[in-house]
Protein backbone atom coordinates (compact mmCIF):
# COMPACT_ATOMS: atom_id res chain seq x y z
CA UNK A 1 0.00 0.00 0.00
CA UNK A 2 2.33 2.70 -1.41
CA UNK A 3 1.14 6.23 -2.16
CA UNK A 4 1.40 6.95 -5.73
CA UNK A 5 1.15 10.45 -7.43
CA UNK A 6 -2.26 9.57 -9.17
CA UNK A 7 -3.72 8.77 -5.65
CA UNK A 8 -2.04 12.05 -3.91
CA UNK A 9 -3.67 13.96 -6.60
CA UNK A 10 -6.86 12.45 -6.29
CA UNK A 11 -6.96 12.91 -2.66
CA UNK A 12 -6.16 16.52 -3.64
CA UNK A 13 -8.78 17.19 -5.74
CA UNK A 14 -11.52 15.44 -3.21
CA UNK A 15 -10.79 17.83 -0.11
CA UNK A 16 -10.24 20.79 -2.63
CA UNK A 17 -13.53 20.30 -3.71
CA UNK A 18 -15.68 19.30 -0.65
CA UNK A 19 -13.28 22.55 0.83
CA UNK A 20 -14.65 24.94 -1.66
CA UNK A 21 -18.36 23.61 -1.83
CA UNK A 22 -18.08 24.55 2.07
CA UNK A 23 -17.02 27.92 1.19
CA UNK A 24 -19.96 28.32 -1.46
CA UNK A 25 -22.50 27.25 1.39
CA UNK A 26 -20.67 29.53 3.77
CA UNK A 27 -21.38 32.71 1.45
CA UNK A 28 -24.64 31.58 0.29
CA UNK A 29 -25.76 31.48 4.10
CA UNK A 30 -24.41 34.43 4.59
CA UNK A 31 -25.61 36.68 1.79
CA UNK A 32 -29.09 34.79 2.98
CA UNK A 33 -28.65 36.47 6.42
CA UNK A 34 -27.85 39.74 5.24
CA UNK A 35 -30.70 39.67 3.01
CA UNK A 36 -32.83 38.71 6.13
CA UNK A 37 -31.35 41.02 8.35
CA UNK A 38 -31.78 43.93 6.34
CA UNK A 39 -35.37 44.06 5.99
CA UNK A 40 -35.92 42.92 9.74
CA UNK A 41 -33.45 45.86 10.57
CA UNK A 42 -36.04 48.57 8.98
CA UNK A 43 -38.80 47.03 10.38
CA UNK A 44 -37.67 46.19 13.96
CA UNK A 45 -35.67 49.40 14.35
CA UNK A 46 -32.36 48.14 14.90
CA UNK A 47 -32.90 45.92 17.99
CA UNK A 48 -30.14 43.12 16.69
CA UNK A 49 -26.88 43.06 17.98
CA UNK A 50 -23.87 43.70 15.95
CA UNK A 51 -21.70 40.84 15.92
CA UNK A 52 -17.96 41.72 14.99
CA UNK A 53 -15.26 42.68 17.46
CA UNK A 54 -15.47 45.51 19.90
CA UNK A 55 -13.22 48.43 20.66
CA UNK A 56 -12.03 47.61 24.68
CA UNK A 57 -10.48 51.18 26.16
CA UNK A 58 -8.71 50.48 29.86
CA UNK A 59 -11.06 52.29 32.39
CA UNK A 60 -8.53 55.16 34.50
CA UNK A 61 -10.22 54.29 37.47
CA UNK A 62 -10.33 50.90 37.94
CA UNK A 63 -8.45 49.42 34.96
CA UNK A 64 -10.78 47.24 33.98
CA UNK A 65 -10.89 46.91 30.17
CA UNK A 66 -14.46 48.18 28.86
CA UNK A 67 -16.16 48.68 25.73
CA UNK A 68 -16.81 52.35 26.13
CA UNK A 69 -19.84 50.95 28.88
CA UNK A 70 -20.10 52.76 32.64
CA UNK A 71 -19.05 50.77 35.31
CA UNK A 72 -20.82 50.56 39.15
CA UNK A 73 -17.84 52.93 40.31
CA UNK A 74 -18.63 56.51 41.45
CA UNK A 75 -15.75 57.99 39.72
CA UNK A 76 -16.22 55.83 36.19
CA UNK A 77 -15.10 58.15 33.31
CA UNK A 78 -18.08 56.93 31.24
CA UNK A 79 -20.90 57.14 33.71
CA UNK A 80 -23.38 59.95 32.18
Amino acid sequence: MFFSLPKILALMGVIGAVWYGFRLLEAHRKSRDDAAGDSAGKDAGNTQKKSGPLDLEECRVCHAWVAGEACTREACPYSS
